[in-house]
């Protein structure tokens, strides 16, 4: 289930396409029951022959100047003889791909209806026993336009590493469970079809083998303590890739540490990251969703003192550098892309690179973004690595005027916990940060001298005192 700003945001990003695509239709109004289901099969057969993981009808917005309107279009007042729409349409449209309507509250007064259609897989999708597709501004009887129809049966016979039949069919999938009950997502054999698990034949294929415990990749993270390259934290992460990709996350949400600047004795209300939201997210999730899992290598996550480097086996598919800067996308992997999306990972498609940018601008720095012929890499500057990056005028003044005074990672870490508990000891503070008792006295030591605690009572007995 999508939120609506959610909603909102990808409308806006489909709104910037040129014109109406093969996958994309834009409609202002009203739709017959029979054309409905006959758009549904023409734009998931046209998201199969684009690559797409789906196809989008959305009502509500003029298709020549793509402007906003608003549709009075409430589909779920549609009957098709006594019965409802939606269960009418699920009912003709073969195979069952699992389309989604929404609702969107797009402004005051202007309500869009956004129809969201899995991409056709295996074989075209019909409507009452007809295939669709949209040949220009039109849809069209597939079946009339054999060439079409050779390139969209080709299109499923494309190699696709994920669609492969998997080497490994005695698979289980109880971290994929435990993940979808946690997300309120329904998973169970019956949904194996659904989630694109099976080959032609029924049989687990590779994309099943990346979800199953029995995952053969692995994810290498590294935490350096200096330019040498001497490990402070060297981990490889195992298991379905959606559990890897959930502990990394955790992973780099831990490392991503946060300095508090402290104005006179009050502790700063105002935070800055190493590595500014979302764009360390962002850029984990493009390298899950695009690796190239045929390739003989893994991705890394490796944290310097003064960047975040993260690099995945293959380069960019299909699609050149400029192309991804302007918010295109080509999936090389677009059935885990279904996969994460329904698992929440992916919030919009083809906007992850710019998402990282975007964070970057507030510090007037500049993430670097580079394609080998292997690998696609990308590197995030620390933001606050020696203090040395000038914020820009948009961020809080009265930050900018006390940047001197920003506390260090692990004091503002110490304070925190002196602040929830003030009679925690020493000893806890080190299992609770996993720090030296060296590192931890050597932040006390820097709390102390800015005034921001003080020690009440004996060592035993006493508290700390945070002054607020």
């Amino acid at each position: 289930m999508y939120t609506n700003s959610y909603l909102i945001e990808l409308i806006d990003i489909l709104r910037k396409e040129d014109t109406e695509t093969e996958w994309l239709e834009f409609k202002l109004d009203f739709l017959s029951n029979q054309d409905l289901g006959k758009n549904i099969s023409a734009l998931s057969n046209g998201a199969a022959l684009f690559n797409r993981p789906y196809g989008y009808l959305i009502f509500g917005i003029d298709d020549k100047t793509h402007e906003v309107i608003g549709t009075n279009y409430n589909y779920r007042k549609q009957k098709q003889g006594n019965e409802d729409i939606e269960n009418w349409l699920n009912r003709l449209i073969e195979p069952k791909i699992g389309f989604s309507i929404y609702e969107v509250e797009y402004a005051a007064l202007k309500k869009i209806v956004f129809v969201e259609i899995p991409a056709a897989f295996n074989q075209p999708t019909s409507f009452n026993g007809k295939e669709y597709v949209r040949v220009g501004s039109y849809r069209q009887n597939l079946k009339k336009y054999p060439a079409i129809e050779k390139k969209l049966w080709y299109s499923f016979k494309q190699f696709f590493w994920e669609q492969e039949t998997s080497p490994v069919q005695n698979l289980h999938f109880k971290f994929l469970s435990l993940a979808a009950q946690s997300k309120g997502i329904e998973f169970s054999e019956e949904k194996f079809a659904a989630l694109k698990l099976l080959d032609n034949n029924s049989k687990f294929n590779n994309l099943a083998y990346l979800l199953s415990d029995e995952n053969p990749h692995v994810v290498k993270f590294a935490v350096y303590r200096n330019n040498m390259m001497d490990f402070a934290v060297k981990k490889e992460f195992k298991g379905s890739w959606i559990t890897i990709l959930e502990q990394v996350l955790e992973y780099v949400n831990i490392y991503n540490e946060t300095s508090a600047s402290v104005i006179g004795s009050n502790i700063a209300r105002k935070e800055i990251k190493n590595y500014p939201d979302p764009s360390l997210r962002e850029a984990v999730v493009n390298a899950f969703a695009h690796f190239d899992p045929s390739f003989p290598s893994d991705i890394k996550i490796e944290f310097f003192k003064d960047k975040v480097v993260i690099g995945s086996p293959g380069n960019l598919y299909r699609i050149t550098m400029k192309d991804v800067l302007n918010g295109r996308q080509s999936f090389r992997n677009p059935n885990l892309v279904f996969v994460l999306n329904k698992f929440n990972f992916i919030e919009n498609y083809a906007t992850g690179i710019k998402k990282i940018i975007k964070a970057y601008q507030p510090y007037r720095l500049n993430p670097i973004i580079e394609e080998t012929d292997n690998f696609f890499i990308v590197t995030l500057p620390n933001v606050i690595f020696k203090n040395t990056y000038k914020l820009s005028d948009t961020l809080n003044d009265t930050l900018n005027d006390t940047l001197n005074e920003t506390l260090s990672d692990n004091a503002y870490q110490v304070l925190k916990i002196m602040n929830a508990n003030p009679n925690i000891m020493i000893s806890d503070i080190m299992i609770t940060t996993n720090k030296s008792r060296s590192t931890i006295i050597r932040a006390i030591s820097e709390l102390k001298n800015k005034g921001i605690i003080e020690r009440v009572g004996s060592k035993k007995l006493g508290k700390w005192k945070v002054h607020k």
